[in-house]
């Protein structure tokens, strides 16, 4: 029970002479202090404000972009379709021409081997 109490007294000589030596120590009165907490306060408040604000129209500008960038990609696919279509029927005929050249080329080259054998 002796330790409780010493324990106990310790404590609240220790929490009495932290509080004077805070009062002491500190560079302003109350009255000054208050103040300045609350002026820190306002200014907390209306940075949080704005900085709502911002994020909204950082959101509003995100989603706009967002469909812009949309629109411009179903725009650029539309193009390059076109594109691919475009060059399979420029390089069709070319195709035929070049199979029936490759043809060609493999009976000149089965005659070749018949004459030699």
């Amino acid at each position: 029970m002796s330790n409780n109490k010493s324990l106990l007294v310790g404590l609240l000589v220790g929490g009495v002479i932290g509080g004077v030596a805070t009062l002491l120590s500190t560079p302003s009165s109350g009255k000054e202090l208050r103040s300045q907490i609350n002026l820190n306060r306002k200014q907390i408040e209306d940075l949080v404000n704005q900085l709502k604000k911002e994020s909204k129209a950082l959101k509003v500008q995100l989603v706009q972009t967002a469909k812009e960038s949309s629109e411009v990609v179903k725009e650029v696919s539309a193009d390059l379709m076109k594109s691919i279509q475009q060059y399979q029927q420029d390089t069709e005929p070319h195709k035929e021409n070049i199979m029936k050249e490759i043809e060609e080329i493999d009976s000149r080259i089965k005659q070749l081997e018949k004459t030699l054998n």
